[in-house]
């Protein structure tokens, strides 16, 4: 292949993933509606904020309408997503409204399938808001997340208790978190005491964890990539 044709290639490859969500946004036959206390991308909503489509890396703000459903009936909300794109596969695979998944073809990448999402677990400070403000945290997903995360709590406080075992000053603080996050992990998923507790602690710091040789770094840390979906980041 010369290497005329596998720029025309490329052409094609980047024109065909700038107008994909286009396309994908004209197969609103294809919209899921969400179960109760979950949202959904409504295929046809999607717009760009920002019409830069020059080299990478590159910014890219767009809006998405979503249905989310609560009380059994259906609520519309239009979310911003913001982020930073830094090759032609990120244009295809992160350029789209949340719950939208696409799949790699022979000529670069199609719409595959809608996957409703539970309203807290998201990064979208408006559907995150929604949530905050109206769906009861007494429902079985809720329940399903804790569980997970008592698992995932498990898990990372067997090795941080190993990594401090030696008692030695540099590690201990590991230990100390190993025993914190096991003990929130053992209340889960009834008892969410000490989980909302360290949850404060994290808004208070409005989100930023220092990265210094403490216990609280560590399960501030971990809490706020495992519990993410607890977690109010429209207030900072």
């Amino acid at each position: 292949m010369t290497a005329k044709s596998t720029i025309f290639l490329g052409f094609l490859l980047t024109i065909t993933i700038s107008f994909l969500p286009s396309l994908v946004c004209q197969a609103n036959a294809l919209d899921v509606i969400p179960n109760e206390n979950f949202c959904s991308p409504m295929l046809d909503s999607k717009h760009y904020l920002t019409s830069d489509f020059s080299t990478y890396p590159r910014t890219v703000r767009f809006e998405c309408s979503y249905q989310c459903k609560i009380n059994g009936s259906l609520q519309t909300i239009i979310a911003t997503s913001k982020i930073q794109i830094h090759s032609i596969d990120e244009d295809a695979t992160g350029v789209v409204c949340q719950g939208v998944l696409v799949k790699k073809v022979a000529w670069g990448y199609d719409f595959d399938k809608v996957e409703p999402f539970y309203a807290y677990n998201s990064n979208l400070v408006e559907i995150k808001r929604w949530a905050f403000e109206n769906v009861s945290i007494k429902n079985p997903t809720e329940i399903q997340f804790l569980q997970k995360l008592k698992a995932d709590l498990y898990t990372i406080s067997s090795s941080f208790i190993m990594a401090g075992i030696n008692g030695e000053e540099a590690t201990k603080h590991f230990a100390e978190a190993g025993k914190r996050l096991s003990a929130i992990a053992d209340a889960l998923p009834n008892d969410t005491t000490l989980l909302d507790e360290a949850i404060k602690q994290i808004i208070v710091n409005k989100g930023v964890v220092k990265f210094d040789s403490t216990a609280d770094s560590l399960v501030f840390m971990m809490l706020s990539t495992s519990a993410s979906w607890k977690i109010p980041n429209y207030l900072f």
